[in-house]
């Protein structure tokens, strides 16, 4: 029985410091970030689209990645002024590129609304139709 107990009691011990290693601290700040906020044109949010981030600094190499929330908001926080790029996907064919621009204070402009695909889809009917318009034009000429 006392082996018993001195086993438990060292078990204890032992354990009692890896309960304390778990700790996790954290700060919540209330200022300084960029949020956006993106929705269907239609209306309903983008849930859980891709983000990408870029800082002033690197447009190839992604500063920050990750999604929307359920909302279509997703934020983060610059660390130097200068004009940041982020873009949306939500992997079905909509998304967008924004940039804001930070300042030397981390102060946030907007430089553009962006622009989403349905700028792209009818850049492509128009490209579809210029294309067609050709093939009519030529035929029609070859047959005079």
């Amino acid at each position: 029985m006392k082996r018993i107990f001195s086993f438990l009691m060292l078990a204890i011990l032992a354990t009692a410091g890896l309960a304390l290693a778990h700790g996790v601290d954290h700060e919540v700040v209330t200022d300084s970030s960029v949020i956006i906020k993106v929705a269907y044109e239609e209306g309903g949010a983008m849930s859980y689209a891709d983000v990408f981030v870029y800082s002033p600094e690197d447009d190839k190499v992604e500063y920050q990645n990750g999604r929307t929330d359920k909302n279509g908001v997703f934020a983060f926080v610059p660390d130097k002024p200068g004009v940041w790029k982020i873009k949306v996907d939500d992997g079905q064919g909509h998304g967008l590129v924004t940039e804001v621009t930070v300042e030397s204070d981390m102060t946030v402009h907007v430089e553009h609304h962006g622009h989403s695909n349905k700028n792209n889809i009818i850049g492509a009917i128009g490209v579809v139709l210029g294309i067609a318009g050709f093939v009519f034009y030529w035929k029609a000429r070859n047959k005079k």
